[in-house]
């Protein structure tokens, strides 16, 4: 490797003892890029070290071609340990990390592309104590209509995250999204495993309030009644991989 970008969306990212990793980088004998996501993504890297999961939605959002070595970004990429990030960056730059792909969704409502998702899709009444009513679509088929405060559909990277905590089960890379009703109305209820490659619609059947849009846990906008929430697979986000970093299972 002979040139590897860095973004630090890290909480402590101003006041971190230890060494910066453009320091690390060098130190290693390639050339360090520090710089934001649009930045990088303009850039011809061979790699790029992301802290904190931010960095990584954020270079995800900009589509970049270099694989990501995310830190402290959960468990779902892969990420490594920041005590471990002096000796991934050297592991990594003599060439004992690996790329692999993880799903990358595009969001649209109504036709109208609005993001990219790397964890999951929500639709969530933004009111407390309010019940609407939500439809699933695989395809041509229609997989669930239920009444809940939401659904939540995740990808493998992210189906340990809200999907798990709402009864979803957490998928190995690869193996489809969790659809997953967020406190349901009814006390005996399923969750689906879909696949992405036939498109997933998710719209709001009947409301009781407002009900709002959410990717990777980030509002988007308000969703009316009726409105299709398209999910189609929108490439792959590339993570390296090797012997500093985290297990995908809890």
């Amino acid at each position: 490797m002979d040139a590897i970008g860095i973004l630090d969306e890290s909480d402590d990212a101003d006041g971190r003892a230890g060494r910066p990793a453009s320091a690390i980088v060098e130190a290693a004998g390639a050339d360090a890029v520090v710089g934001d996501a649009p930045t990088l993504a303009e850039r011809s890297l061979d790699a790029i070290v992301a802290r904190g999961e931010a960095a990584v939605l954020k270079l995800a959002r900009e589509a970049v071609d270099a694989p990501i070595l995310p830190v402290d970004a959960g468990r779902g990429v892969h990420s490594i340990p920041a005590s471990a990030l002096d000796a991934a960056i050297e592991a990594a730059i003599d060439g004992d990390y690996a790329p692999r792909e993880r799903t990358v969704l595009a969001v649209a409502v109504d036709g109208e592309r609005v993001r990219r998702a790397v964890l999951d899709v929500m639709l969530v009444t933004s009111e407390p104590a309010k019940i609407s009513e939500y439809a699933i679509r695989s395809g041509d088929d229609r997989i669930a209509r239920f009444r809940a405060d939401g659904v939540t559909l995740a990808t493998p990277a992210g189906s340990a995250g809200y999907a798990a905590s709402a009864g979803g089960p957490v998928l190995a890379p690869g193996t489809g999204l969790a659809a997953v009703p967020v406190a349901p109305f009814a006390t005996a209820h399923d969750h689906w495993v879909v696949d992405p490659a036939d498109g997933v619609e998710l719209t709001v059947e009947r409301d009781e309030g407002p009900v709002e849009l959410l990717v990777d846990d980030r509002r988007v906008r308000a969703v009316s009644p009726k409105t299709p929430v398209s999910v189609t697979v929108d490439g792959s986000l590339s993570v390296l991989v090797g012997p500093h970093s985290r297990s995908h299972w809890p």
